[in-house]
């Protein structure tokens, strides 16, 4: 009877814990991995003591489900996110994840493991964060419930483009949110867009990127979502009939690298690049081209392996050879990575000394170096590097099937058109403000209408700040200077209480805080203390709090001390590289180096200090003793720039070179060589071109680009002593490849009234199909607007075709002659016939033709710097 007790005792003990379990069931059902993510969250718990009222108050009031997401979420983010926001931000996206999951019938389908690392993630790269998975959550929601998985992801891509399509920008990556009010966004802004939108509806999804292309300059990104068990890609913000399509899908064939990154730890499938306690890093590569498994080993004199020698991958890309992967060598010497079949440098170092190769990984599957080389030597080195073969696209849909999505893109088109229609004119914009109050020169209609233009969706907030603040209530006669002093994405995404708060009353000469005067000229304070903008952080509110928080501080070392003995720097932590905001890292007291000197800066201009980040060389300026000085946080003796590099350029072709496209200069540091970022900056406009810079060695790197997509790359090594002037010429390689005929045209073909023979004349003639005008057609437009002068003066015509929605007379291009058609208009047939190509969509398609109709040089697809290479190409036919 006793034993009968019991077992009836112990049952009903069972049952009330199944019962217990089943109302409060655990988020992370794997007890070794919940433990392991309790105890990192630990760790983070501790390390963010300074926010704990923010992040951590009432946690143990919340369910197992929602406390132990929010503690997988605190265990793995990055600084930014820990020191920017707070607990609610937080618990709207769980929960918001989970009424997703809960919502659609593909939920219950998700591995728990998929859903924790690609669904319930709020951040996607390094953006700015906002509420947007609740937005589009209300937004989708009864849009795509009753369909499948698969068809929920085409449709939210299609959603998506009707907000959204493609701009170039800068590499501040802006909140899905405020590029969902303007309306346009570059690759990074329009993936971030679709993969929270995909995340929203409890769709797995990531960002993959290829860092950068093989077979021309600069990267690309776009979407990969989970469907069905299996990951598919697809274009952002730019909708196909099916998944695994894009115009991407060809060029992502010769890459050499597709990343994304898995928050947290992360046990999947995937061949993981870089492993840590926060994140890994994915190497997606098969998934869309050839790969080989290479290794480098690194001996020394007498052949024996070298252990714990940094090894890294590098690739040619924007006149730099850029690294795709580091390593340590094992104990055998090695270093392996997973890359496409083209050309790589590899390049190995102990921090002083080095050596490097060129990997054909065609033929190649091991290559052995020894640190051959020292810090000083002064010689040059050609390489010829060759990109991966491009290989087919993966899906081909039916006619039908492009016929109907290509009617519904107008569609879209004509959706989010409208919304723009609605941003001010130039001919009504002066409706909007209140410019009879305005002081008089405060701006003139030409500056006010470029603020405004420029603020696109976000003119409220700038019309706003304007009328509140400047119109008969405040005297500043600097404001066209203040809000010229912001990029063009903070006027399309600053609120107007941030210009406010972020305006400094400065009168010079005036007696301020502490009873300091300041006595600086406009010019040092238009550069050190009026701009809130210091790097490519998003503007928040630093001035007066961080005034108020160091006050008392009243000189820059002793600011500098503070800063060494109160912020620590970890460039782990911070892993998305986006940047904390100054009065996150005060908080925090985390930071990694980058985000650190940001709020050195931003703490300098808060106490008056003038002082500014040149960008180009990541290096702090303070202004003292009448004159701008470096500040570093070593304990040394910061190294100034005494030293002047002069660039000379005697070539004609290109008239100028452009930093980047055509050359860079590095520094060597620690082992290797660090990529100056003169990208736009004026002291590279013209040339001879002289730059202060610090003695060092350095690395002058060329490359042109051949038809073939192929580069002749040169590097050119030498020394700047400290006070000295080094002038080194920029040397771009000549291309020696012999002219050849790609496909003949027949020369008496018609072209409007003309015949082709006539039309090209003894110029030549350019034809330019455009196709359904994405993203690779959107970047030749651009760079044919940049190029007009060049294009008057070689004098020859651009037959030019794009479908009506692209706009095309308004691109103002020289010498053009426009045609309004949708892709595969009959000249183009004639094109594609002659040079036997497969198109399969691949645009833009260019052709230069003589007035034989002999075509002598073509291009179909993504390509940077096509329209300088087909200008090239144009002036040799004369």
């Amino acid at each position: 009877m006793t034993k009968i007790v019991y077992r009836l005792l112990a049952l009903v003990a069972l049952v009330a814990l199944t019962a217990s379990c089943c109302r409060n069931p655990h988020f992370i059902t794997d007890k070794t991995y919940r433990s392991q993510v309790h105890q990192d969250f630990l760790d983070r718990q501790q390390l963010a003591a300074g926010r704990a009222d923010a992040l951590f108050a009432g946690m143990d009031t919340l369910s197992n489900m929602e406390r132990e997401a929010l503690e997988f979420l605190y265990a793995y983010m990055p600084y930014s996110d820990m020191a920017d926001y707070d607990q609610q931000f937080y618990l709207d996206q769980i929960r918001t994840a989970f009424a997703a999951r809960n919502t659609f019938s593909w939920g219950k389908s998700i591995p728990e493991d998929v859903f924790r690392h690609f669904v319930l993630v709020y951040r996607v790269n390094n953006e700015n964060l906002d509420s947007a998975r609740m937005v589009m959550f209300r937004e989708l929601k009864e849009r795509v419930k009753d369909m499948t998985m698969e068809q929920a992801a085409l449709e939210v891509n299609h959603w998506c483009h009707e907000y959204v399509a493609y701009r170039a920008a800068d590499a501040r990556t802006s909140a899905p949110l405020a590029t969902m009010r303007t309306s346009l966004g570059r690759c990074g802004e329009e993936s971030t867009f679709t993969v929270t939108a995909m995340r929203a509806v409890g769709i797995p999804a990531r960002q993959c990127y290829t860092p950068r292309w093989a077979h021309c300059d600069d990267n690309h990104a776009w979407v990969e979502v989970w469907v069905d068990g299996e990951w598919k890609f697809l274009g952002a913000c730019e909708p196909d009939p099916q998944l695994n399509m894009g115009w991407f899908s060809v060029p992502s064939t010769r890459c050499l690298m597709v990343h994304s990154k898995a928050f947290g730890r992360y046990n999947g499938d995937e061949e993981v690049v870089k492993e840590t306690a926060l994140y890994s890093e994915l190497n997606l590569l098969s998934h869309y081209a050839p790969t080989k498994h290479v290794t480098v080993t690194v001996a020394d004199a007498q052949g024996k392996p070298v252990q714990d020698v940094t090894v890294k991958f590098k690739m040619y890309n924007y006149a730099e050879y850029y690294t795709l992967a580091t390593y340590k060598t094992n104990a055998e010497g090695q270093a392996s990575l997973t890359t496409g079949l083209g050309d790589l440098l590899v390049w190995a170092t102990d921090g002083t000394r080095f050596g490097y190769a060129k990997l054909d990984v065609r033929q190649q599957d091991a290559v052995t170096l020894q640190l051959t080389h020292q810090q000083g030597e002064e010689y040059a080195v050609d390489m010829d590097i060759v990109p991966p073969a491009a290989g087919d696209a993966k899906v081909t849909p039916t006619d039908e099937e492009t016929k109907a999505n290509e009617i519904r893109k107008l569609q879209e088109d004509s959706i989010r058109n409208a919304y723009m229609a609605t941003f001010p004119t130039q001919e009504n914009y002066l409706q909007l403000v209140d410019k009879h109050n305005c002081g008089a020169g405060i701006f003139t209609d030409a500056q006010l209408w470029e603020i405004i233009q420029k603020s696109e969706g976000n003119y409220a907030e700038v019309i706003k700040f304007i009328n509140n603040y400047f119109c008969g209530t405040r005297a500043f006669d600097h404001i066209y200077d203040y809000l010229k002093s912001y990029s063009d994405k903070d006027l399309r995404d600053v609120p107007a209480e941030m210009f406010e708060a972020q305006l400094t009353d400065f009168d010079f000469g005036r007696t301020t805080q502490a009873g300091r005067i300041i006595e600086v000229s406009y010019d040092v304070y238009k550069q050190g203390l009026m701009p809130a903008r210091i790097s490519n952080e998003l503007i928040r509110d630093w001035r007066k709090p961080l005034a108020e928080k160091l006050q008392g501080i009243t000189d820059v070392d002793v600011l500098k001390q503070w800063t060494i003995q109160n912020i620590a720097v970890d460039d782990t932590g911070n892993y998305y590289n986006c940047p904390i905001s100054p009065m996150g890292v005060y908080q925090l007291r985390h930071a990694d180096a980058h985000s650190r000197d940001i709020f050195f800066v931003a703490a300098c201009r808060a106490l008056l200090f003038p002082a500014y980040l040149d960008n180009a060389t990541n290096t702090i300026f303070v202004y003292r003793d009448n004159a701008w000085e470096k500040l570093t946080f070593s304990n040394d003796t910061p190294v100034q720039p005494t030293a002047k590099l002069t660039l000379t350029y005697k070539g004609s072709d290109p008239k100028v070179p452009v930093y980047y496209p055509h050359f860079t200069i590095q520094k060597f540091e620690d082992g290797d060589f660090v990529t100056y970022d003169f990208e736009d900056d004026p002291r590279m406009a013209t040339f001879p071109a002289t730059i202060a810079v610090e003695p060092g060695y350095y690395c002058l790197s060329t490359g042109r680009r051949l038809d073939d997509c192929s580069v002749l790359s040169h590097m050119e090594f030498f020394n700047v002593a400290d006070n000295g002037t080094v002038t080194r010429e920029i040397v771009l390689r000549q291309d020696t490849m012999q002219h050849r005929v790609y496909g003949n045209l027949d020369p008496k073909m018609a072209l409007g009234s003309t015949t082709l023979a006539d039309y090209a004349g003894e110029t030549g003639m350019i034809f330019c199909f455009m196709g359904d005008y994405r993203e690779p057609s959107k970047h030749l437009v651009k760079e044919l607007q940049s190029l007009q002068k060049e294009y008057q003066q070689w004098g020859g015509k651009i037959h030019l075709v794009a479908p009506a929605s692209a706009n095309a007379a308004s691109w103002n291009l020289a010498s053009t002659y426009c045609v309004t058609s949708e892709p595969g208009s009959d000249i183009e047939k004639q094109v594609i016939k002659a040079l036997a190509l497969d198109l399969r969509g691949d645009y833009p398609l260019v052709a230069l033709v003589n007035k034989a109709g002999e075509i002598m040089f073509f291009n179909h697809g993504y390509r940077i710097g096509l329209a300088e290479m087909m200008l090239k190409k144009a002036k040799e036919q004369k």
